[in-house]
């Protein structure tokens, strides 16, 4: 009978299911689980694509139905349509969080549910060489969320508010019966790797190096451990635009680079990178005041924050006001001017600086340093009109044939 209505119907009827059997009364769901998997050979992409949400929805309201979903996913990331394959791929970036949480429950298809999960991640790093633009830029964003989920979260971390309780390497227990912390901290720095090894390459669509420049901040500012790296690539993709890029798409790349470092910039823990962080943002035609107003105030301008990988460390306080970000950390925030603070601990180092500088101006100093200034004008002035006896010595030694040379013993 299913085979006989529109696709239009189709999808009514099972959204009306889903609605039932999952928000309404979850008590169903199980009981007519087959029945709604059974469409993942159905005719219809959009159909396909349906199943693909329901079971994201399905696993979210009940955890353990990974184990029995997870093989019906793995098919249809495989579907001949992209846009199957694209649904599915953002699923797994939802399920792949699931499928760890569940892993601390003790059960017998545990196990081979995880080495599924696993094999389906390397499938989808795999597709960053998809011949497809839709396809990479999913998997871009695929493992943007898989090194967050592979790394810990630390005191400084930015996290979201809408995923603030997602699980991170952090919360995985080191003495896990199959799962290994070392091996999963070492994957999320292998997608790291090959998220950079990505970007740099010279053939990148405009919309894939877009996506990889927000991932990468998103990165900076919720890893704070990755921040050397991201500005690195910062630095190396400033000075190394991909030659494939048409002008306009040029300046649409330059354009974002300059959202994105303001928004790496506003993060305590980029005390360390200000430098290279500022002389970038000055490369793109970001005003030396600008820059200023986007850089966070420290008590202590000299004593920076340090970053061992994965190792927890202790959040500076900032007196400052901050501007929170709202929960799409995906965006940058837009440049908006803190408040001076009334605080004598947020002074910058101008500040400091003109302190100790202002009770040295007197008169005195000041006629010292004109006589000093003007004394260097005029020896530059005579060093420039005529060599000096060194030169002048040394030129005709120069010129000098081997006979005259010994002549003077040279």
């Amino acid at each position: 009978c299913a085979a006989l209505i529109s696709t239009e119907e189709k999808l009514i009827v099972l959204k009306q299911v889903q609605e039932l059997i999952i928000n309404k009364d979850p008590s169903l769901l199980d009981n007519f689980l087959d029945e709604i998997i059974a469409f993942q050979t159905d005719k219809s992409i959009e159909v396909r694509k349906f199943v693909i949400g329901f079971i994201e929805e399905a696993c979210k309201r009940d955890n353990e139905l990974l184990l029995r979903l997870i093989a019906n996913l793995n098919m249809l990331m495989r579907d001949e349509s992209v846009n199957v394959v694209k649904k599915a791929i953002l699923t797994l970036t939802q399920l792949y969080k699931v499928a760890l949480q569940v892993s601390f429950s003790v059960s017998d298809m545990q196990e081979p549910c995880w080495d599924m999960v696993t094999q389906m991640k390397e499938d989808v790093l795999a597709l960053l060489d998809s011949d497809n633009d839709g396809v990479r830029t999913h998997a871009i964003k695929f493992t943007e969320s898989l090194i967050i989920t592979l790394s810990p979260r630390t005191p400084d971390s930015d996290t979201p508010k809408k995923q603030e309780g997602d699980i991170s390497l952090d919360k995985i227990p080191k003495d896990h019966t199959y799962i290994r912390y070392d091996t999963l901290c070492e994957e999320g720095k292998l997608a790291l790797e090959q998220l950079l090894k990505f970007m740099v390459h010279p053939a990148i669509s405009s919309i894939n190096l877009t996506t990889a420049l927000g991932s990468l901040a998103t990165l900076a500012r919720q890893r704070p451990m990755f921040m050397s790296e991201v500005v690195q690539a910062y630095e190396t993709l400033h000075a190394n635009l991909p030659p494939t890029l048409a002008k306009s798409q040029v300046s649409s790349v330059r354009k974002n680079l300059k959202l994105h470092l303001v928004s790496v910039l506003k993060h305590p823990s980029s005390v360390d990178f200000q430098g290279q962080i500022s002389t970038l943002l000055l490369d793109l035609g970001m005003s030396q005041s600008e820059i200023t107003r986007c850089t966070p105030a420290t008590v202590q301008p000299r004593k920076r924050l340090h970053h061992e990988p994965y190792v927890e460390g202790k959040r500076i306080k900032m007196e400052a006001t901050l501007v929170e970000d709202d929960d799409d950390k995906e965006e940058p925030a837009p440049v908006i001017t803190p408040k001076p603070s009334s605080s004598a601990g947020t002074q910058s180092s101008i500040d400091l600086t003109a302190e100790f500088l202002l009770p040295l101006l007197n008169p005195e100093n000041v006629a010292n340093l004109s006589r000093v200034y003007l004394g260097m004008s005029t020896l530059k002035e005579l060093i420039l009109k005529r060599p000096s006896r060194q030169y002048q010595y040394l030129n005709v030694l120069l010129n000098l044939s081997s006979h005259e040379k010994e002549k003077v013993n040279l």
